[in-house]
């Protein structure tokens, strides 16, 4: 299905019948994903991926903006004395149940309880490894962070203090940080029945140590110049890089390795950060395809691209 791409760079999220649709126009369908499911060949992933324990963060950062990945989508993000956590997912499954849907292979490098305290949480959209209610649920009852996600996300969390955005749409946090929710390339559902009914997108977080632009999961397209256009050029990108194979189908709500840099070009981003890879076997692409392609899609770039392990800090 295709329609009518949204003109105006910066208009918020639109709706056809009561389904968000991406300002490109471009949506997989039941057909695509029928076809998927009858044709796809996935490439092998090791059962279990060792992971090192890693230190505990610390507490607080005032100097400078750290992030530390803690695999797939999840990035601790401390700046301005905040600590900030993107779509937090520490299950041992992504899927509706603990025994259905994609197996963490690689465990996560800290336990949930060695987190310093959290301030916020940044929800990009409502699949399964981007929000995870059990994750969601001990984080609520430890910490009681604000939430901000997408719109009709709210309800799908257990939290309670939550601020649902539009794209485009700024909430602002303590010590002179403001947090905008902006458009994304993908994809809703939790069901077979809830097909984008809730909004999917990624975040700019503007603090006075520098901006993080933190793309959730994303498809290639002109959002990524629309982005620049309206913050300017990020101290840090997070852009995923996974799950990405085969490409008739994935090129709709993932991108490659080569598109991830071409999108780090385009924001002209002064340090990037791989995300989205080496946790969850959710496509065709083998264990070791992101990085090796990503590797590849480097040779002859001028660009400042870190992939540090899991649950090490990058710090700016």
């Amino acid at each position: 299905m295709k329609v009518a791409p949204t003109d105006h760079p910066f208009a918020g999220a639109r709706r056809i019948g009561g389904r968000f649709v991406n300002k490109s126009g471009r949506a997989l369908t039941r057909g695509d994903v029928w076809r998927l499911l009858r044709t796809h060949n996935a490439a092998p992933w090791p059962e279990h991926i060792p992971g090192a324990q890693a230190d505990k963060p610390v507490e607080r950062v005032t100097d400078g903006i750290r992030v530390t990945p803690m695999g797939h989508a999840t990035v601790l993000l401390q700046v301005a004395g905040l600590n900030i956590i993107t779509d937090p997912m520490w299950s041992q499954r992504a899927g509706p149940t603990s025994w259905l849907g994609a197996k963490r292979r690689c465990p996560p490098p800290l336990a949930l309880d060695d987190l310093p305290p959290l301030d916020v949480v940044l929800l990009s959209h409502c699949h399964y490894d981007h929000l995870d209610r059990a994750t969601l649920a001990r984080l609520e009852q430890r910490d009681r962070p604000r939430l901000i996600t997408g719109l009709k996300v709210g309800a799908i969390t257990p939290c309670h203090n939550v601020r649902e955005l539009d794209w485009w749409h700024s909430d602002t946090l303590g010590g002179g940080v403001t947090v905008t929710y902006v458009p994304a390339e993908h994809a809703s559902a939790r069901g077979p029945f809830d097909q984008n009914k809730s909004l999917w997108g990624g975040f700019v977080v503007q603090a006075p140590a520098g901006t993080v632009y933190f793309a959730g999961d994303s498809a290639f397209g002109e959002h990524f110049a629309a982005i620049r256009e309206r913050f300017g050029p990020p101290d840090l990108s997070l852009l995923p890089i996974g799950a990405y194979l085969p490409r008739w189908f994935m090129s709709v709500v993932h991108m490659d390795p080569h598109q991830a840099v071409e999108a780090a070009t385009i924001l002209n981003s002064r340090v990037t950060v791989p995300i989205h890879y080496g946790v969850f076997h959710l496509a065709d692409d083998g264990y070791h395809e992101p990085l090796r392609t990503l590797e590849a899609a480097l040779a002859g770039r001028d660009l400042d691209v870190r992939v540090p392990e899991f649950g090490t800090a990058v710090h700016l």
